[in-house]
């Protein structure tokens, strides 16, 4: 699709692609002579992004956004990665003291258990001493 225009060339080209997950709708660029002066890139939820393009490439300007994109994307990847260090040392704090716990709760059953032994150890000995008594009697 190409038009004249004032005696200035402009052309569009318009495509659908995939990047990094995202799918763009479309990408449209506008030349007037040798110069390109505007891309539009629209989003899936229809939201426009804006390039101006003066005398640099427009290469560049792609390269400093993506750039740009990947310090933030690295900046949340560390304080996501911290997140799970805290994450994980409360899991280990609360671990272990559900195991301190665990072990004094095993201790005192442990401990009831041998009183309550040696109750009924005592029991049955005197009640072995009452049956050696009945029967010698």
């Amino acid at each position: 699709m190409a038009m004249s225009l004032s005696g200035a060339v402009l052309s569009g080209i318009t495509t659908s692609f995939h990047s990094g997950g995202a799918k763009f709708n479309g990408v449209s660029t506008v030349n007037v002579g040798r110069k390109t002066n505007l891309l539009v890139v629209a989003h899936r939820k229809k939201s426009l992004i804006y390039a101006v393009q003066n005398d640099d490439n427009i290469v560049d300007d792609i390269n400093k956004t993506t750039k740009e994109a990947t310090d933030f994307v690295t900046e949340k990847t560390k304080e996501a990665l911290k997140d799970g260090e805290k994450a994980k040392d409360y899991v280990v704090e609360k671990t272990v003291e559900a195991k301190d716990t665990a072990v004094e709760e095993a201790q005192k059953a442990s401990e009831f258990v041998t009183e309550k032994a040696k109750e009924a150890a005592e029991f049955v000995e005197a009640k072995a001493g009452e049956a050696k008594d009945a029967i010698k009697s």
